[in-house]
């Protein structure tokens, strides 16, 4: 993009040369990149801010938009995994029982957040949507003989 931009104004000095103009002379610019991934790193930039502030000079380029900050291009601190399994977690719910007749997806839908196992008796059925929602939410289906 700031290729783009010095191509315009180089051809809009040539022009205004043609025409008889004086060329107005480019500001420079310089840009600072800034790595913020923690508060810690916040806090450190704020306090060179501050720093920078007490020069008269440097703070008059920031106003004038001569000193400008760029965030750095950061990777995420954690790579995200696809298909991994969750692992259980202390304060997951237990179990919840279903003993007779058909789950739907409504059913599995109400179940409450943090369920990891289900449980059907004999004669409990679930229906293909249903299965597929268990499926897709990492819950894991157990069968009981009584």
């Amino acid at each position: 993009m700031s290729e783009l931009r010095d191509l315009i104004r180089e051809v809009l000095a040539e022009e205004l040369g043609r025409m008889g103009a004086a060329p107005q002379e480019r500001p420079q610019i310089t840009e600072e990149l800034v790595t913020i991934r923690s508060n810690a790193d916040l806090a450190a930039f704020v306090k060179r801010l501050l720093r920078a502030a007490q020069d008269g000079r440097l703070r008059a380029d920031i106003e004038a938009g001569r000193h400008v900050f760029r965030l750095a291009d950061t990777a995420s601190p954690a790579p995200v995994q696809a298909h991994m399994p969750h692992a259980p977690t202390p304060g997951a719910c237990p179990p919840v029982r279903f003993e007779r007749g058909l789950v739907s997806e409504r059913d599995v839908a109400s179940l409450p957040a943090g369920t990891r196992t289900v449980r059907l008796g004999k004669t409990a059925r679930l229906t293909p949507l249903a299965r597929d929602e268990l499926r897709r939410r990492g819950i894991e289906v157990e069968r009981s003989d009584t």
